[in-house]
């Protein structure tokens, strides 16, 4: 019965330290500052609007569910006059988007303002692209990094935690049973 609580003891150590380890690897907020710019990668040119996006350093790591904020900078060469123009923001990693949201603004000469759109709660973390287009044709992007949410976190750990207590549970079982037999 001793060997069997001491067991017990050492397989929930065990198990909460490699639980920790795996959600400190999974939620670890490692990133390449290099491909981290916040700067536009690409600037679009279209019917003569010019249009470059800009993260702000305060902005370049947000959490899973906070707001994404960015700076639009908007120039009108060709044409004189009021426009407007559809803003489409578009959130994206390898192409594939994780959430938009559309705007519409006038623009004389030029127009420079921030923009924000919602990292959804569930967005895994890693570096994602804000991608601005105008009128759904010409577009500028730029980098940020997603981290997880807290929240996130703890589910995570969370969950890890309870399986392996399950998994250290059978395994006392069985040798409770394999104890008993002997006997």
């Amino acid at each position: 019965m001793v060997r069997a609580i001491n067991i017990l003891v050492l397989g929930i150590v065990l198990v909460a330290l490699f639980s920790f380890a795996v959600v400190w690897k999974i939620t670890g907020n490692v990133v390449d500052e290099n491909k981290l710019t916040g700067k536009a990668i690409h600037s679009g040119d279209l019917e003569g609007l010019e249009v470059s996006v800009f993260v702000p350093e305060k902005y370049q790591r947000v959490q899973a569910g906070e707001m994404l904020q960015f700076q639009i900078s908007i120039k009108n060469i060709a044409r004189s006059g009021r426009h407007d123009i559809q803003l489409d923001y578009y959130i994206k990693k390898n192409e594939i988007m994780i959430s938009n949201r559309r705007e519409l603004k006038a623009v004389e000469t030029q127009a420079s303002f921030l923009a924000s759109i919602k990292v959804p709660e569930e967005t895994l973390p890693g570096i994602y692209n804000i991608d601005v287009q105008i009128n759904e044709e010409e577009s500028a992007i730029a980098t940020f990094y997603v981290t997880s949410s807290e929240v996130g976190q703890i589910r995570t750990y969370l969950i890890i935690l309870i399986v392996a207590i399950v998994l250290v549970g059978g395994m006392i079982a069985w040798q409770l049973h394999k104890l008993t037999k002997k006997r």
